[in-house]
């Protein structure tokens, strides 16, 4: 997740999203002020603080989070299941999509300042450094200390069939890296230089919906393939069993932001479209929950594996169609109101690579603390997100106060 570089323009908070409708774009002449950009750190601290709430409710289902697991059987009120599995699918359609944008958007700029050898000796520095501490102590430190949770999976477990040094949330910065080497392989082929066309138009809304709707099929197909998301669940590459079928749509992500780079479509997003497009988010959304309620007490269907296969197909579906719109409103909202968080929430930004490498033993601790006095499942679900959040950005900053650690994270 590269940080924005200085000569990125910064966009003009003159105006404000709050007349739906309104057509029009961000205008290249409110580029001109050379100094950091905060509203991309600021997406990017919200994007990790949601990965991390994410994350929480995986304690309370059957996968358990690094096996730390909170049983949920016998609990009277159905809702909660539900509630955390939809919050869990709608994060999904966005999130990490917003991240592989982000991260593509500043690669041009970087190799072309750099150059291709220099660029790829930095990012192995910035990856390959936070990677191995992340599989080698955080990950394993994790796996040790929930074993002595109640209930863990892992407690009986022999030494030999620990899941150590597997990648849980870190295939997130294989896949990056993989993403870096073809844009870099590319780059070299060509013999290409960065520069930047504002005379592009942005993509219409054409181009958005075909592209939705090519990469909903492929995810849907992609869900289908199960035996291959378990076995590579089960093996040291246990990310791509989560995350695998999503593969394609990131890699449309990170290429599309690389592109984006060239002709500064990020910050001349239509505001007419991205309402529309958003509103349509929302109300397929609110779809969906619909169908999630009538299956969680519908006990007729929940049992039918034939009917929940459908369920599932049908969510697969919608992921790029809600995602498109979630994402375009936060882009264009946070352009426009950068300067109403301002410095901290960027700065927040700033720390959240940190903060994502660190957030799977912090979870831990915090679920091992609260998750089994007796608390109240959703008050447990809600602190445990608050202060792993907290913890998490916290012991970043402060690490980020030593100029080493600075340099990689």
């Amino acid at each position: 997740m590269s940080h924005s570089p200085e000569a990125i323009p910064s966009i003009s908070n003159r105006k404000t999203l709050g007349i739906p409708g309104k057509s029009g774009s961000m205008d290249h002449s409110q580029t001109s002020t050379k100094k950091r950009v905060l509203f991309f750190d600021q997406i990017k601290a919200l994007m990790i603080a949601l990965v991390i709430a994410v994350h929480v409710p995986m304690a309370f289902g059957g996968i358990s989070w690094m096996g730390v697991r909170i049983s949920i059987e016998g609990v009277s009120d159905p809702l909660f299941g539900t509630a955390y599995r939809f919050f869990v699918y709608i994060c999904q359609t966005f999130f990490m999509y917003m991240l592989f944008l982000i991260s593509g958007y500043f690669v041009p700029p970087s190799v072309h300042k750099k150059g291709v050898v220099r660029y790829l000796q930095d990012r192995l520095l910035r990856i390959g450094v936070p990677f191995l501490v992340g599989l080698l102590l955080i990950n394993n430190a994790s796996i040790l200390l929930s074993r002595f949770s109640p209930g863990s999976p892992y407690a009986e477990l022999p030494w030999n069939e620990m899941p150590f040094n597997r990648l849980f949330v870190l295939g997130f910065l294989v896949l990056l890296f993989v993403f870096d080497l073809l844009y870099c392989f590319w780059f070299a082929m060509r013999g290409d230089h960065f520069s930047v066309d504002t005379s592009v138009p942005t993509p219409q809304l054409r181009s958005w919906f075909i592209s939705a709707f090519i990469l909903a099929i492929l995810e849907v197909a992609m869900s289908t393939r199960t035996e291959l998301w378990t076995a590579l669940w089960n093996s040291p590459f246990n990310w791509f069993g989560a995350q695998g079928m999503h593969i394609f749509t990131y890699a449309f992500m990170f290429f599309l932001g690389c592109k984006a780079s060239c002709h500064r479509w990020l910050e001349k997003l239509n505001t007419h479209l991205v309402v529309r497009w958003f509103r349509f988010s929302i109300a397929s959304s609110l779809c969906l929950l619909t169908i999630a309620l009538v299956v969680t007490f519908n006990g007729n269907i929940s049992d039918e594996a034939e009917k929940l296969t459908l369920v599932y197909a049908i969510f697969s579906f919608f992921y790029t169609f809600i995602g498109w719109g979630v994402m375009g409103y936060l882009l264009l909202w946070f352009q426009r109101n950068q300067n109403r968080f301002g410095q901290w929430l960027a700065t927040a930004g700033v720390d959240s690579y940190g903060a994502y490498i660190i957030h799977p033993l912090v979870l831990v601790v915090v679920l091992e603390a609260i998750g089994f006095i007796g608390l109240n499942h959703w008050l447990i679900a809600l602190a445990a997100t608050v202060l792993g959040i907290v913890i998490s950005f916290g012991i970043v900053h402060q690490l980020r106060r030593i100029p080493s650690v600075a340099r990689i994270v």
